[in-house]
C-alpha cells in the first residue's frame, strides 16, 4: 500500500503515557500514514532515533531536572532533526531557552490539533512557528535583524525572557513599576510585538538577547 504524501516519521518525548497516546492519535489523524515512536525521556529518545531516524521530534522540554536549553541541545546533538517544543504552559523562560537552543516551533499542550499540525509543517519546512496562544501571530521569518533596543530595554526584555514579572523587574532594577511598563510599551512598539511573549520570541530569533 503506498504511503500517504503527508506521512511523516515522528518521535514523541513525554513522560505521560496517556498524553503520548493522545498525541499519537492526533498525528495519525492529521498526517495520514505517519509512524510515531515514543520515548519517556531524552536518553531513550536518542537511542530510538539511532535505530529509526524520525523526521520531526515533538518534545516536552521540562522532563526531570533538565532545563529547556540542555534538553534541546541534547536532542539536536543526538538526533539533529526539527524539534517542536510541546510545553504545558506558556512560560517565557522555556520559550526563549527552547528557541535559542534550536527548537523550530513552540506549542502549548492544550492547543488544538490544527495548531500542532501547523507547527509541525513549519518546523519540517525549516520555518519558525510560535503558537498563537503564546504570541499573537508572530512572523519570525520576517524579523529585522537590525532591530535596536537600548541597553535598558534589552536588560528588561532579557528579564522577561527569564521569567520575571513586572514587579520583580522593577524591584531588581530599582525602578518603579510604571517606568517598567513604559519601557515595555516602547519595546513592544520597536519590535512590532503584541505581547511580551511575542517580543521575546522576536528578540530571540533576531539574536537581540544574549
Amino acid at each position: 500500500m503506498p504511503v500517504a504524501q503527508n506521512a511523516i516519521s515522528f518521535l514523541i518525548i513525554d513522560d505521560h503515557p496517556v498524553l503520548r497516546q493522545g498525541i499519537v492519535s492526533v498525528l495519525k489523524s492529521e498526517f495520514g500514514g505517519s509512524t510515531v515512536a515514543e520515548a519517556s525521556d531524552y536518553d531513550e529518545a536518542v537511542e530510538i532515533a539511532a535505530k529509526d531516524m524520525p523526521e520531526v521530534v515533538i518534545a516536552d522540554p521540562n522532563l526531570g531536572d533538565v532545563d529547556a536549553t540542555t534538553a534541546i541541545n541534547k536532542l539536536r546533538r543526538g538526533i539533529g532533526v526539527p524539534i517542536v517544543v510541546f510545553a504545558a504552559n506558556g512560560n517565557m523562560r522555556v520559550l526563549a531557552q527552547s528557541l535559542k537552543a534550536g527548537a523550530r516551533a513552540c506549542v502549548r499542550k492544550d492547543s488544538s490539533a490544527t495548531v500542532l499540525g501547523e507547527a509541525i509543517e513549519a518546523a519540517k519546512a525549516g520555518h519558525f512557528y510560535i503558537d498563537p496562544a503564546l504570541a499573537d501571530d508572530a512572523d519570525l521569518d520576517n524579523v529585522d535583524s537590525d532591530l535596536t533596543l537600548t541597553d535598558r530595554q534589552r536588560q528588561i526584555l532579557q528579564m522577561f525572557a527569564d521569567g520575571f514579572h513586572t514587579e520583580k523587574v522593577a524591584t531588581t532594577l530599582g525602578l518603579s513599576t510604571e517606568t517598567i511598563r513604559t519601557h515595555t510599551k516602547r519595546i513592544l512598539a520597536k519590535l512590532n510585538a503584541n505581547t511580551r511573549t511575542h517580543a521575546v520570541a522576536i528578540a530571540v530569533r533576531a539574536q537581540i538577547l544574549d
